[in-house]
């Protein structure tokens, strides 16, 4: 239950990463999760794919859907609930659901991690084992 699973997500990090945290959320946590394994020098899927391992073997009922860009690559995760996408004439479009009724929505299955570089869009089944 939220917060205790998440004191030892928290003591992952260094104390000063969450001394820093702008609010005590949880998506807060998770970015700061996911920044550090970014710095680190993970790419943006593995970072969120690590971090929602970890936050599902902390609380294993959680829902984890990230959605993160680097400006060129998209990348979602969906882990407890849904997620889908399109792409059109501009590009990738992620949602937690269909925004209209146009065909071409796209169903993710759940515990997966999409990523959409510029060459077209990809699923991979997410690990439940935490590779950190």
């Amino acid at each position: 239950d939220w917060p205790s699973c998440a004191s030892t997500l928290a003591g992952t990090l260094p104390p000063e990463r969450l001394l820093h945290l702008d609010a005590p959320t949880d998506s807060a946590l998770l970015w700061a999760l996911t920044h550090s394994r970014l710095e680190a020098g993970a790419v943006l899927g593995d970072a969120l794919a690590a971090t929602v391992s970890a936050a599902a073997q902390a609380a294993p009922t959680a829902r984890l859907n990230l959605l993160a860009t680097d400006g060129e690559t998209i990348a979602a995760t969906t882990w407890g609930d849904t997620l889908c996408w399109r792409a059109d004439q501009l590009g990738v479009v992620v949602a937690s659901e269909p925004s209209d009724d146009e065909p071409g929505w796209h169903d993710v299955p759940d515990h997966s991690l999409l990523t959409a570089p510029p060459d077209g869009v990809r699923i991979t089944p997410l690990d439940t084992k935490d590779p950190t």
